[in-house]
């Protein structure tokens, strides 16, 4: 299948987006809140954000996401403080400002548990359902307009909760994470036509806008989602890139949207549940001409309530929300606090409900809590990467970067220095957990030195082999891990010399211009399987910077970009990325874990948090 050409983006806007990425998702300390990784971004992450994403190139002849990474806009009027005293819980009342001074290292929020006086439900199983979840944010919110920021801080832990898309990633006790499996939300079906280029969807007729003026709870039409996915994908819009394979949108009727891309996209729908492609109101937007200061209204779960000074984003339960019974709780809090040591403290004594740990907290608190619930979650897109310059000695022999492959020990390192945060993986983004390698499996490409010094000598002859290695300088445990590389490899006769360069130059040098014969350092940010799959292991994508051309794997990584039947796409991704190991391109040693832990208070949460997705926020309820 041919696809077309998507324009390329020149050097110099790539090299400013690199400076603009001041830090990285899994080098970052622990952060609560994540800007989307790039190109069709699905991350970080709850969080482990950069503040600023780095775009994807255009790859020729397939399309991959293009996003522009403008600077921030500046707000259209000056930003005032909110009165930090709470007021009364009212439908309508909309935030006005956002301040922007920095939160005290010391703040500690106060709980705020179920009340008689709550609107909370009981169950079958007489189960108090209610209560105030109170979470963690480390990133403070600079404006509210969600088209204009890439940040997670505001589209999952901020006010961009209050939105809704037309589409969301499921979450749930039956989801297998990771999981980018995606359902309808403001849809109530869709179907696909044979070429995979038109999708038609039937929305659900009973969804209202919050009854806050201007929109004042009017109904949610087809022209509304058309409205946003064209503001969205404006010229020069930071969200842009996830809709970048959008050719045309269509809305025949209220409650008929048609969406044609230029090309089969396997990843187009987990583009529209992506928790940064809101559907936004144009009476809101036309107030002032953009939303950086609101009013954020939303047709969402969640009612905007109270921003206080301090940060403090509080929502109040929609009753119109359309989703019956939805959400449980009767309201939901979140605390920006940048310090990660009070932040933690303020879990430890149950003034958080909620909240991502350090991989050295992780064991004290599951030993000191046993009736906490813990989830490890797998990341995509974020960590530490290892590749080989396929172009010139030493490397341009395939014998060579398997042998340097079978000197580490992945596991090993996973184990002391990322203190098992950490997984091995080709470094393909999981669409679903059945695309991860298994250990074992993943085993037969490492952790055999003897081995490793007979491919070397019968490649090379004479031993040591000199080898420069590119070590991007991002946090103690990419260097460390890098040493250890390097220790490996000098066991298997290998002579490494390593150079610890800056996260710019990392950036601009390594990931850009490809200046290195092998290089230890954090995984470009793309984090949706096309973005990865077609820019970066493709022989013609504009990230392949180890200059590798291979035919076999070219065609498995096609025919996988527009296969939308979901066995079928994990056949031909797991075949890639068995070539791409066989032949030793590039693989992740230590890809990113984020380490979640909750107060056994909170019941029915099953969070996914891929994407920047926040649904399950409205599934969970305190038990008193």
């Amino acid at each position: 299948m041919k696809y077309p050409t998507v324009a390329p983006i020149t050097l110099l806007t790539l090299s400013l987006c690199v400076l603009l990425a001041v830090s990285l998702p899994a080098c970052s300390d622990n952060s609560d809140s994540a800007a989307p990784p790039l190109a069709q971004a699905q991350s970080p992450v709850p969080p482990n954000p950069p503040s600023q994403s780095i775009p994807a190139p255009a790859l020729t002849p397939t399309p991959i996401p293009v996003p522009t990474s403008a600077a921030p806009a500046s707000p259209s009027q000056p930003r005032t403080a909110l009165d930090p005293t709470p007021t009364p819980a009212t439908a309508s009342r909309a935030p006005t400002a956002i301040p922007t001074r920095a939160i005290p290292a010391t703040f500690v929020p106060t709980p705020s548990r179920p009340t008689a006086a709550s609107t909370a439900s009981t169950d079958e199983h007489g189960d108090r359902r209610g209560g105030t979840l109170n979470l963690l944010s480390r990133q403070l919110v600079q404006r509210y307009d969600v088209h204009q920021d890439v940040s997670a801080a505001l589209a999952a832990w901020g006010p961009g909760i209050a939105y809704s898309r037309l589409m969301r990633f499921r979450s749930g006790a039956d989801v297998d994470l990771p999981s980018r499996a995606v359902e309808c939300e403001l849809c109530s079906e869709w179907t696909m036509t044979d070429d995979g280029t038109t999708f038609e969807f039937r929305l659900r007729e009973d969804v209202r806008w919050q009854n806050s003026p201007p929109v004042t709870g009017r109904r949610l039409v087809a022209g509304d989602i058309a409205f946003s996915y064209e503001r969205q994908r404006s010229r020069g819009a930071p969200n842009a890139a996830l809709l970048h394979i959008v050719d045309a949108i269509d809305a025949p009727s209220d409650d008929q949207l048609r969406v044609t891309t230029l090309a089969p996209d396997a990843d187009f729908l987990s583009a529209l549940a992506d928790g940064h492609s809101k559907i936004v109101a144009h009476e809101a937007v036309e107030l002032s001409g953009d939303l950086l200061n609101g009013p954020t209204i939303g047709s969402g779960a969640w009612l905007l309530e109270d921003v206080r000074t301090d940060m403090t984003f509080t929502f109040m339960r929609n009753d119109d929300y359309f989703e019956g019974g939805a959400p449980l709780l009767d309201r939901l809090r979140i605390h920006t606090i940048p310090d990660g040591s009070t932040a933690y403290a303020a879990f430890r004594v149950n003034n958080v409900d909620v909240h991502r740990l350090r991989a050295e907290e992780w064991e004290e608190f599951r030993q000191q809590k046993p009736d906490a619930s813990m989830l490890a979650f797998k990341e995509t897109g974020t960590g530490l990467e290892v590749a080989f310059k396929t172009t010139e000695p030493p490397f341009d022999d395939v014998r060579v970067r398997r042998a340097a492959m079978l000197a580490m020990r992945p596991y090993d390192a996973i184990d002391e220095i990322w203190r098992g945060a950490a997984y091995l993986t080709q470094g393909t983004p999981l669409g679903s957990a059945g695309w991860q390698l298994s250990a074992d499996e993943l085993e037969t490409y490492f952790a055999d030195p003897q081995a490793a010094t007979a491919l070397l000598a019968e490649a090379v002859g004479a031993l040591p082999v000199p080898v420069a290695i590119k070590v991007g300088d991002f946090d103690d445990r990419y260097r460390a891990h890098a040493e250890r590389i390097a220790a490996e490899l000098r066991s298997a006769g290998f002579d490494p010399e390593l150079e610890v360069v800056d996260k710019r130059r990392f950036g601009e040098r390594v990931w850009l211009g490809g200046e290195y014969s092998m290089f230890v350092g954090p995984i470009a940010p793309v984090a949706s399987p096309n973005a990865y799959l077609l820019a970066v292991l493709s022989g013609d994508g504009a990230w392949n910077t180890t200059g590798h051309r291979d035919d076999a794997l070219d065609a498995l990584i096609l025919a996988q970009a527009g296969e939308y039947d979901p066995a079928e796409r994990q056949r031909l991704v797991l075949q890639a990325q068995r070539r791409a190991l066989e032949q030793a391109y590039r693989f992740m040693p230590a890809a990113a874990v984020s380490m979640w832990a909750w107060w056994p208070q909170v019941q029915g949460l099953h969070p996914n948090f891929i994407g920047s997705e926040y649904s399950h926020w409205q599934q969970a309820w305190l038990s008193e």
